[in-house]
């Protein structure tokens, strides 16, 4: 007969302590970088306690001076999210039931998230601005900034938190008011950020269009981007066609309607590279007594009506026309066409460039 297996006992699971994370040499690179981020802005870090209190202790020294205060504030944040359980419950993870939360929130090391973040800016009636390495400041704006205090937070590799100061501030004591001059304009409005973004890149498209077509009239500029639905190639397009349609209507003008319209023109020549810039300015005496039925021949001589022949193009030019433009005369339409793309990337990089090495800001 078989021998019967001997079963060995499994030991008992034993639950895991969890153990504190040392902070290594990855986190000190990540406050290094973030310290001279912030030495532009003539701001400082104050580094706290890393025991899984860190965002109460930083919470503390900026409202008392004293990060030994964070249990104050522990208590604080987390009464206010029991008082407002229907504000709070909707974000707190789905396993984990609502007392259970807060009761493990309350106990002493454990580590705060985005809603403590919202219950501390709220219960201490205080904006919030955290600034992180290489990454825009988040801002938590939840009251207007001339009624409230903006407590500064540093946050690190998203485990640690510190407390930011102005480098004049002797720490003794709540942290000095901050001013950021690139975030004055930051709202709680979410239309704000996005109207100021398009008006930047309306400005982009009217530059590129300015420098491809050499119209320098702004609101000739606005009007073919509008027409064309903010197509910047179609705008620069049309601009050269009304321009090319000004250069025939001038050439034919003498030929057509000499002996009825007399013209005062005078222009100017000033050659300067491969361009030759003209300005010009005329005089029509036309006589509105003396106008052309579209339906008759046309006095120029073609034997077609005057719809068809100078009256199209004299309905075609009706509009005002840029002057004091620089034409590129002799070059093909793919030349002239290689040149705005020339002219539209060196227009970004103007736009580009120039700027303070500043990520800017975020409100949320």
């Amino acid at each position: 007969m078989a021998r019967p297996k001997h079963h060995k006992a499994k030991p008992s699971r034993q639950a895991k302590q969890p153990q504190p994370k040392k902070r290594g040499g990855k986190q000190q690179n990540d406050v290094s970088e973030l310290r001279g981020q912030l030495d532009a802005l003539g701001l400082k870090i104050i580094q706290v306690t890393a025991d899984g209190n860190c965002f109460f202790r930083a919470l503390a020294d900026q409202l008392d001076g004293d990060e030994d205060e964070h249990e104050k504030y522990r208590n604080m944040v987390v009464q206010f999210i029991k008082n407002n359980r229907e504000q709070f419950e909707p974000f707190v993870e789905d396993e984990v039931p609502f007392e259970e939360y807060c009761r493990s929130m309350g106990e002493d090391g454990t580590w705060a998230g985005h809603v403590e973040l919202q219950a501390a800016s709220l219960v201490t009636h205080s904006n919030i601005c955290i600034h992180r390495n290489m990454s825009p400041r988040w801002y938590i704006r939840n009251f207007d900034k001339l009624e409230a205090r903006m407590i500064h937070l540093s946050y690190h590799d998203g485990e640690h938190y510190n407390s930011v100061r102005s480098k004049d501030d002797s720490c003794a004591g709540p942290a000095r008011e901050i001013v950021i001059k690139g975030d004055a304009a930051v709202s709680a409005n979410t239309n704000q950020p996005k109207a100021t973004a398009r008006k930047s890149k309306d400005e982009g498209r009217r530059a590129v269009v300015k420098a491809g077509s050499g119209c320098e009239d702004a609101a000739k500029v606005e009007q073919a981007l509008q027409q064309m639905g903010g197509d910047v190639d179609a705008a620069v397009e049309i601009l050269l066609t009304e321009q090319r349609l000004l250069d025939g209507t001038v050439a034919d003008e003498p030929q057509c309607e000499k002996s009825e319209h007399p013209v005062d023109e005078t222009c100017k020549l000033d050659s300067s590279g491969n361009g030759v810039e003209i300005s010009c300015q005329r005089n029509s005496l036309q006589k509105d007594e003396k106008k052309i039925s579209r339906n008759k021949a046309c006095p120029c001589g073609s034997k077609k009506k005057y719809k068809s022949c100078c009256g199209a193009v004299a309905g075609k030019s009706s509009a005002r026309f840029p002057v004091n433009q620089t034409v590129d005369y002799g070059k093909s339409r793919k030349d002239r066409k290689q040149a705005r793309k020339v002219s539209s990337a060196a227009t970004n990089t103007i736009l580009s460039d120039g700027g303070p090495p500043d990520m800017g800001s975020l409100c949320i």
